[in-house]
C-alpha cells in the first residue's frame, strides 16, 4: 500500500518540507527509513533550477537508512538491512558490465529524469495536494523521512553498525567519494609525487585525506578562500602546505605552487575541484612534464586556455572523471574501512543539523561557514 511521509520538495518559488506519498515498490526499488541524509552543491543548485532535473522534486542525493520494503525483483538487499545510498545505474550496459557504472548508458534518465520501471512514473509520487512531484533525484531523493530508492543505488553495510555510524556514512556517496575516487582510482600517484588539490570543499577534502595515504612528496591545498581554509581540521592539514591564491595572478599562482614542489619542476597531479576555468588552466599549467590535470567541478562558464603543443611535448594528460570513476559497492566500503583504521577521517567535515534545518544548513553551506552539512532524523 502508498507509504506517506514527509520530504523536503524545491519549488520554482520555495523549499519545505511537505507531506509526500509514495506508491509501492516497483520490481528494482526499496522503501529506506532514512536516519541522516548530507547536503552537496548539486543540492543547492537543484533547489534553484540550474541542475539537470528541474522543480517541483523531492532533494537529497547523499543518504543513509535501514531498508523497510521491497520490490518483487529485488535481491539484493532485504527488509532490515543498513544501507549508504549513491548514484543509480542500470547495471546491464556495456559500461556497467565492465566496472564502469559512473558512465553508465542510462545516466541521465535514471538520475536525473525520475524514471521508474514498468508502468509507474515520477507522477506516481504525489504531494500533499494529490500533485505529481518528481523523485529518485540521483536515484534516491533521499531527503525525506521515508524514500523511494533504486536498488542499484543502495551500498549494503555488511556486519554490525550502529546507528551513530550510519548516519556518518550517509555522507559518502557522492562528494567524498569522487575526492578520493579521483585519487585512488584515476591518478594512483606513485610515492613521492607532487599532488595539489584545488578547492577545499567537501570533494577537494576528500581528494586530500586520499592523498595523504599515497606518501606524497609534497601535497598543496589552494584555494581563495581564507575562511574556508581557517576552518579545516588541523588534523588534515598535516604535512600539507596551502595557498590561499585570493590576491594572486595566474603567473604568481603558477610560480608559487611549482617552488612547493622538490625539485621545482611543478606538479605531477592536479586536482580541480572546483571547475572555474581559471583553477583548470592554473593546475595545467602548473604541471611538471608527465603530468596529469582531473577536472572534478562543473561550474566553469567558459573554455579553459590550455597549448596543444605543450600538452604534445610535455605528454600532457587533462581528464575529467564523474563520480571520481567510482563503483559506490566498491569505493564505499573501502572508505569505511579506512576510517575504521583511523585512516581516512571524513566525519572531520561534517556538521551536524536537525532534519527540519534544511534551510539554514543550506544558509552555512552557501556562506562557506560548514564543510558538508548533515541533517539526522
Amino acid at each position: 500500500m502508498p507509504t506517506k511521509t514527509e520530504a523536503y520538495i524545491a519549488r520554482s518559488t520555495s523549499l519545505a518540507l511537505e507531506p509526500v506519498t509514495y506508491p509501492d515498490p516497483a520490481p528494482t526499488e526499496v522503501l529506506v527509513d532514512i536516519v541522516a541524509a548530507s547536503l552537496c552543491h548539486s543540492d543547492v543548485r537543484a533547489a534553484q533550477g540550474t541542475f539537470h532535473m528541474k522543480p517541483p522534486l523531492i532533494l537529497g542525493h547523499e543518504g543513509a537508512g535501514y531498508v523497510r520494503s521491497i520490490g518483487s525483483g529485488v535481491s539484493y538487499v532485504k527488509p532490515g538491512d543498513a544501507v549508504i545510498l549513491s548514484f543509480a545505474s542500470c547495471g546491464s550496459c556495456r559500461r556497467c558490465e565492465v566496472g564502469r557504472e559512473p558512465y553508465c548508458e542510462r545516466l541521465f534518465p535514471l538520475n536525473f529524469l525520475g524514471e521508474r520501471e514498468g508502468e509507474g512514473l515520477q507522477e506516481d509520487i504525489v504531494d500533499g495536494r494529490g500533485e505529481g512531484v518528481k523523485g529518485l533525484f540521483f536515484g534516491q531523493s533521499s531527503l525525506s523521512r521515508v524514500a523511494l530508492v533504486k536498488e542499484r543505488s543502495c551500498v549494503k553495510v555488511e556486519g554490525e553498525v550502529g546507528r551513530e555510524d550510519l548516519k556518518r556514512f550517509a555522507s559518502v556517496g557522492c562528494g567524498v567519494q569522487t575526492g578520493a575516487g579521483a585519487i585512488f582510482n584515476i591518478a594512483k600517484p606513485p610515492p613521492g609525487s607532487s599532488i595539489a588539490i584545488f578547492g577545499a570543499g567537501a570533494v577537494g577534502l576528500s581528494a586530500l585525506m586520499a592523498a595523504k595515504l599515497t606518501q606524497p612528496g609534497s601535497l598543496i591545498l589552494i584555494d581563495n578562500s581564507a575562511t574556508k581554509l581557517a576552518m579545516i581540521p588541523s588534523p588534515l592539514l598535516a604535512n600539507v602546505q596551502t595557498i590561499n591564491s585570493a590576491s594572486l595572478s595566474h603567473h604568481d599562482l603558477v610560480a608559487e605552487i611549482k617552488n612547493r614542489t622538490p625539485d621545482l619542476r611543478g606538479l605531477d597531479f592536479a586536482l580541480d575541484c572546483v571547475g572555474h576555468e581559471a583553477v583548470t588552466e592554473a593546475a595545467y599549467w602548473s604541471l611538471d612534464k608527465l603530468g596529469t590535470v582531473l577536472t572534478i567541478g562543473g561550474s566553469a562558464t567558459a573554455t579553459p586556455r590550455f597549448s596543444t603543443e605543450r600538452t604534445l611535448v610535455y605528454g600532457l594528460t587533462i581528464r575529467g572523471t564523474h563520480q571520481g570513476d567510482s563503483v559506490p559497492r566498491v569505493m564505499i566500503p573501502a572508505l569505511i574501512e579506512w576510517w575504521r583504521k583511523g585512516e581516512f577521517p571524513f566525519e572531520l567535515l561534517l556538521t551536524e543539523f536537525k532534519f527540519e534545518e534544511l534551510g539554514r544548513a543550506m544558509e552555512e553551506m552557501k556562506a562557506g561557514r560548514v564543510i558538508k552539512p548533515l541533517l539526522v532524523m
